[in-house]
């Protein structure tokens, strides 16, 4: 087995609800002949209004610096699959400048 085929998929963020019964992005962030390898995790962040749970989620990520390529974050990409997923993280940058002042 080569160095590339043992390691762990890089988890990465899709910031959408995923569609069913089959999503595309999933087939292919899923498929297991590539390298390196992905393990997608779906958060759905808005519905026809911003859906705060998953803006919650997406805000403590940013903050806690937990999309990245060092060890410690959770994810090692994020990827925006729509002009409204654009939109959240546009909030929520723009929430946390204002706070900022």
């Amino acid at each position: 087995m080569s160095p590339s085929s043992s390691a762990q998929p890089i988890p990465v963020l899709l910031l959408k609800t995923k569609s069913s019964p089959s999503d595309a992005y999933e087939d292919l962030f899923s498929a297991t002949d590539r390298s390196p390898s992905f393990d997608p995790t779906f958060v759905p962040v808005l519905q026809h209004k911003f859906e705060e749970k998953g803006v919650d989620r997406l805000r403590d990520l940013l903050r806690g610096k937990g999309i990245g390529r060092t060890p410690d974050c959770e994810f090692g990409g994020l990827i925006f699959t729509s002009q409204r997923a654009v939109e959240a993280f546009a909030h929520v940058v723009r929430e946390d400048e204002a706070a900022k002042g």
